[in-house]
């Protein structure tokens, strides 16, 4: 044998035909994605496991609508009454939600014809925001929203908290 110990690997000395190591082993994560993840201090995939949120959201409860007051941050389910695009110092797309109890505007300023065309009188929203006085009515300004079949709105919502995790810019809530 030349050079080498009996039982000695070849190690590559070629980095596109090196065995990938560190987050760069598990399924679904690539050079780039990796390294928005060293941003946020992880580099190997033991990292993931003390990758803590920073705080829960409690989404396990739908608030009916009359219920709902300034300043919380609650979930809300309601049938879209109008959709109306509002030109003002700047353009907005109010969505007015109705339930059993009440009422509630959904204000979108960043909004594209596709989601404004998904906003149809009868549709069913569940929300999540925080609930802000605007004049004389209230309303959620930008929130998670998820467009749903009629026959979902009545269904439970989560059924546990969902965590919030420090991120960064390309990296979101859903990638961690």
């Amino acid at each position: 044998m030349q050079g080498g110990a009996v039982g000695a690997r070849r190690v590559s000395k070629n980095p596109a035909t090196a065995a990938p190591s560190g987050l760069t082993a598990l399924p679904g994560i690539g050079p780039a994605l990796a390294a928005k993840f060293a941003t946020l201090g992880v580099q190997e995939p033991a990292d993931l496991l003390f990758h803590l949120p920073l705080r829960y959201e409690d989404r396990t409860r739908v608030t009916p609508l009359g219920e709902a007051g300034e300043g919380e941050i609650l979930q809300v389910c309601g049938q879209v009454r109008e959709a109306v695009v509002r030109f003002g110092r700047r353009r907005s797309l109010v969505v007015e939600i109705e339930d059993d109890s009440g009422r509630l505007g959904i204000r979108l300023f960043h909004f594209s014809r596709r989601q404004q065309q998904g906003f149809r009188a009868g549709a069913w929203l569940r929300a999540y925001g925080e609930v802000r006085r605007v004049g004389h009515a209230l309303e959620m300004i930008h929130p998670e929203y998820r467009l749903l079949p009629q026959a979902q709105a009545r269904e439970p919502a989560e059924s546990q908290l969902t965590p919030v995790y420090p991120t960064t810019a390309g990296l979101s809530q859903a990638r961690i």
